[in-house]
Parts: structure tokens; sequence; C-alpha cells
């Protein structure tokens, strides 16, 4: 026993140690909310479902082509996605009817290359050019004589329009900024890699 109205070291070293577990219990929340704050999904992908939505709203495509002459319908794209190439490739059907050269039927397809717009947090597909056009009903020269007209109405409409659009609040996590690091074309869509600002 001590004299003089000292402590008992087992009193301090009692009274030590609850004073950090306290610390510890109240640092524990903060410690949380911090880690909520700071952690950002480090993917997203956007799948056929979610093209297919977004375009579902403008196609059919149609359009007057030759001053007129000509009348062009094209359906709703089907897209295939290309991994090995970081390339996605679309194809669809498409009509031309005209009163001059009677009318056509058939199938183009094309590919392109990604490009993201941060300002306008959109994706878009370039460097486009139809590849295979098979004609199923009418003329095969017809369709032929179509392919550059058709590959212009189809570059025109990927030019103006994003194949995804991110909406405002889908680039803030936690009242954080997103940046997109890196877009990349895999099996089962297409994957954005994300860092917080």
């Amino acid at each position: 026993m001590w004299g003089c109205g000292l402590f008992y070291p087992k009193d301090l070293i009692g009274q030590t140690m609850a004073s950090r577990v306290l610390n510890l219990l109240l640092l524990i929340p903060l410690l949380i909310l911090s880690a909520c704050a700071t952690l950002v999904p480090k993917g997203y992908l956007v799948t056929q479902e979610k093209l297919d939505h977004a375009w579902g709203k403008s196609f059919p495509l149609q359009r007057e082509l030759g001053r007129g002459l000509f009348s062009t319908s094209l359906a709703m794209p089907e897209v295939t996605f290309l991994p090995a190439h970081n390339r996605i490739s679309l194809a669809t059907n498409f009509t031309v009817s005209s009163l001059l050269a009677g009318g056509v039927k058939g199938r183009i397809g094309l590919s392109g290359a990604l490009r993201y717009d941060a300002e306008q947090r959109a994706l878009y597909l370039q460097d486009t050019n139809v590849e295979t056009l098979v004609v199923d009903q009418g003329s095969v020269a017809l369709g032929e004589a179509m392919r550059p007209a058709l590959n212009m109405m189809l570059n025109e409409y990927l030019r103006a329009n994003p194949l995804y659009q991110f909406r405002q609040d889908e680039m803030r996590y936690s009242g954080k900024e997103i940046d997109i690091t890196k877009i990349s074309v895999v099996e089962n869509g297409i994957k954005f890699d994300l860092k917080p600002r």
C-alpha cells in the first residue's frame, strides 16, 4: 500500500486504458464515415440492354436521300462487342424505296472505335465504315449503289448521337466527382474504369 494519498498503480493503469478505449470508440464512426466518403466503384458496365434502351428512342431511322428520290429506313442496330479489337460492330436492316428505281431491302454491317467526350459525359462511335452489305430483296446493283449514301446516313447519325450518355448524377458518388480513366470493350458490354477526382 502506498501512503500520502497516492493512487495505486493499477488504478492509474485502469484509468489510462479506459481513456484509450473511449477515444477509440469515438474514432470508429469517424473512420467509417471517412471510408464511405472515399469509396468509389472501380468500374461501370454499359450492357447491350442499356444501349438498346438508349437507341429505342431514335430507331427506326428514316431519311430522304438523293434530293428526295430515295426514301430510306434503318432498323435499330444489333450490337456485337469485339474485345480483341476494342471495337464494337453494328448490324441493321435497311429498306430503300424509289418511284424511279424500285425498292431494295437488305442488311448492312459496320464497326467502329469508341471515343468519350468528358464535357458531354457521352460515348461516341467513330471511324466507322460500312463493311458488309447484303441485299435480300430487290436489285443488288441498287443496293451497292446506295452503299455510300447508307454509310453517310449512319455516320451522320453516330456523330450527332452518342451510343450512351451518363446523367450528371451518375458522375458523382458520395459527393465526389468521378473521372473515367479507361474505356474497354469486354464480352458483355463496354467497361468504364473510374476514379475519384
